[in-house]
């Protein structure tokens, strides 16, 4: 006989994935995979190198090759919530419905950190030829550090270009600091940029989750959060997300506590497809 699945669990389920689209709406501008993912893990190939390309050749037949591809498996991140007590007495006692209020407290927590997971993930990890990690070219501002401009926006639209990624599906990721100096700088332009979401062919997101870069120019370690503020920047194509498994299951714990714990346990990860159509501007210290 099959367990029941407990109406809590559904509920959670239900307040995560709106969380999901709603406040974590950033992840849908990443290609979904969640379609890819069985038992918790993504299965796919790594595309081997394009095919040369020969102009006015003379001689034929043309020399043979083969693509040689490479399998990836990817497996999902577990992101779980510590638990919470809630007592019958809390729940008789108050005058709302505690138990909702908490489980909406665990599905924003796990989705804050799927987006902070997601940004980490995606940003490179120092500049290259098909990375462009760009430093910040303004005025110093009061940390001594260079602000960020539209013009070092326009020159991240410039090296995108130059790597040939799409126009559509641009997006970039201001982090906080780097928004208060493009206000700053041209209000009337941040406006406009605020109203139409859009600036230089990159739709705009802010977001307090962005990684840090070091004064070198290189990602600094997940959850580091004192050396240089940093914005991102992706092509929707060259990024890729899933879901998997999203549990939670109430643990009745009346002997001891009078009540139940809530605690929810949800499967994600986030990647860039290939290491194109990523970048970042981070905040050159002076």
């Amino acid at each position: 006989m099959a367990t029941p699945v407990s109406p809590l669990a559904q509920v959670w389920t239900d307040v995560l994935m709106g969380k999901y689209r709603e406040d974590g709406s950033i992840l849908n501008e990443f290609t979904s995979f969640d379609h890819l993912v069985k038992f918790n893990s993504i299965n796919m190939s790594e595309v081997g190198a394009d095919p040369e390309v020969v102009m006015n050749a003379q001689t034929y037949p043309l020399t043979l090759s083969q693509r040689s591809d490479k399998g990836v498996q990817i497996s999902l991140n577990t992101f779980d919530t510590k638990p919470t007590l809630v007592t019958n007495v809390e729940e008789l006692e108050t005058n709302y419905d505690k138990a909702a209020s908490i489980l909406k407290q665990h599905s924003d927590s796990i989705v804050n950190k799927m987006i902070k997971s997601a940004l980490y993930n995606i940003a490179p990890s120092s500049h290259s030829s098909k990375t462009p990690v760009l430093s910040t070219t303004g005025q110093v501002n009061s940390d001594s550090n260079k602000k960020m401009t539209y013009a070092d926006i326009l020159r991240m639209r410039t090296a995108f270009n130059k790597l040939n990624i799409p126009q559509e599906g641009r997006v970039m990721v201001l982090c906080p600091i780097h928004e208060e100096e493009l206000l700053a700088e041209d209000a009337d332009r941040y406006n406009q940029m605020m109203i139409t979401g859009q600036v230089a062919g990159f739709k705009v997101y802010v977001s307090n989750s962005n990684p840090y870069y070091s004064t070198s120019g290189a990602k600094s370690d997940y959850e580091v959060t004192n050396t240089q503020p940093a914005s991102i920047f992706f092509a929707k194509g060259e990024v890729m997300r899933a879901i998997g498994d999203i549990a939670c299951k109430p643990e009745e714990r009346w002997a001891d506590y009078r009540g139940y714990a809530i605690g929810a346990q949800a499967r994600f990860a986030a990647l860039p497809i290939r290491d194109l159509g990523i970048g970042a501007i981070w905040s050159k210290n002076n």
